[in-house]
């Protein structure tokens, strides 16, 4: 098993890689982890182990950049079903399918974001046609 990158968190905020021997961004961490780094994160006063925050922390400022906000009614569900934690809200599921219901929405919403967005670049694309004329019904 790989051995986990250390980053070091000071009261400052700054966050050091004490293998490269520099400060390091929360973006530059998401890297390293989708690079497949195992990364651990302590806090420097008391060497407690805050990769858990540090992940979350991550997680909120992407998606508060994000294109595509969660939808309001999934995260009303997440709070209704837990303590208003993910990690509440995903233990609350009996046969742990709740992170499969979460990437399936996720899903559906991509798609028909795609569709939305297919749908509107087609209509700016074309021109609207004359109205045809309509043909009255024969009188009988």
């Amino acid at each position: 098993m790989e051995k986990a990158k250390i980053i070091k968190r000071y009261q400052n905020r700054k966050l050091y890689d004490t293998d490269a021997s520099c400060y390091v961004t929360l973006d530059e961490i998401a890297e390293m982890i989708q690079q497949g780094e195992e990364v651990m994160v302590v806090d420097n006063r008391n060497q407690k182990d805050i990769t858990a925050a540090t992940l979350t922390q991550i997680i909120f400022e992407k998606q508060k950049r994000s294109e595509s906000p969660v939808p309001i009614s999934t995260l009303r569900h997440i709070i209704q079903q837990g303590d208003g934690s993910f990690s509440s809200f995903l233990s609350k599921s009996s046969d742990g399918n709740q992170m499969e219901v979460i990437k399936a929405l996720e899903t559906q919403v991509r798609d028909l974001t795609a569709k939305l967005d297919a749908i509107e670049r087609k209509g700016t694309m074309t021109t609207p046609k004359e109205a045809s004329p309509v043909a009255k019904p024969a009188e009988v």
